[in-house]
């Protein structure tokens, strides 16, 4: 069994796992794209690691009607969350497996009190969809300022129009010391790949869906199939955590050298008060 050279910069919050938090801590918010591939657990363990073990929610359902936003391993409400983060994977439009106004409606239905900030890793949440408002910009003006499209949020980040982020090194050239812990890594849109990229990732997605008997520990599934069998379980996710930790014990030592073939890139894009978010 593989593990990554971070771990034990990230351990304390895989032992964090089920702690209850003050009420006043940080959010940070899954779905089920988790099952997609590795990415969203490394957010996960990037975003603990970097911001002081946020309490973890999970969204459940696909639109305002059947959605719902679920405490994992604490009893916190989200209502009370300052920072938000969210780690699922997106497109034009699409937050998980909401659209993008589906999921402000929501998010907004269950955080009445205004969030100081909101960050999206989010693949094209940056991006303004035809005859609408981009992800990033719907959250925003759930809570209106006084001005058009401006927000009470002080800080809402996210991709940059057309782009998705990914975690990186923090260098414009090919890093010549690779890092060797992720908190290490910096999020950035419009990265460069090492040639060692490619087959990296290969070996990481073939993994993923069982390939080279990799195998989820005691089953006999895949981890992809392993989590779209407790998904089907348990939509609220109050088995992730035990998840994310077998994900980094298989895969830490691949996905940090996936990062490390990362570089150069832009940083999030960011509105909020006095600003205009589209």
């Amino acid at each position: 069994m593989k593990t990554g050279s971070f771990k034990s910069a990230v351990a304390a919050a895989a032992l964090l796992f089920g702690t209850t938090s003050p009420a006043w801590a940080d959010a940070t918010l899954m779905g089920s794209s988790i099952c997609d591939n590795q990415a969203d657990s490394f957010d996960y363990l990037w975003i603990a690691a970097n911001n002081n073990n946020p309490d973890l929610y999970f969204l459940s359902g696909n639109s305002v009607n059947n959605g719902a936003i679920n405490a994992v391993g604490h009893n916190n409400q989200f209502n009370n969350a300052n920072n938000v983060y969210i780690a699922v994977h997106g497109g034009v439009d699409q937050v998980d497996a909401f659209s993008g106004t589906a999921f402000a409606q929501l998010f907004l239905n269950n955080h009445g009190n205004v969030p100081t900030s909101v960050t999206f890793y989010v693949c094209q949440s940056g991006t303004v969809p035809n005859n609408g408002v981009s992800s990033m910009a719907a959250v925003a003006q759930s809570y209106p300022g006084n001005q058009q499209n401006s927000t009470l949020i002080q800080t809402v980040t996210a991709p940059g129009p057309n782009s998705c982020p990914a975690l990186a090194v923090n260098s414009a050239q090919p890093p010549v010391n690779p890092i060797g812990n992720l908190a290490l890594a910096v999020y950035h849109t419009g990265i460069q790949h090492t040639q060692a990229y490619n087959g990296l990732l290969n070996t990481l997605l073939t993994e993923w869906a069982g390939g080279n008997n990799v195998v989820y520990p005691n089953t006999n599934l895949s981890f992809q199939g392993y989590c779209q069998q407790q998904l089907g379980v348990d939509a609220t996710g109050q088995w992730v955590p035990a998840f994310i930790t077998a994900v980094n014990n298989q895969f830490g030592a691949d996905y940090l050298a996936l990062v490390n073939a990362n570089y150069d890139g832009n940083a999030l894009a960011t509105c909020g008060v006095g600003q205009q978010c589209n």
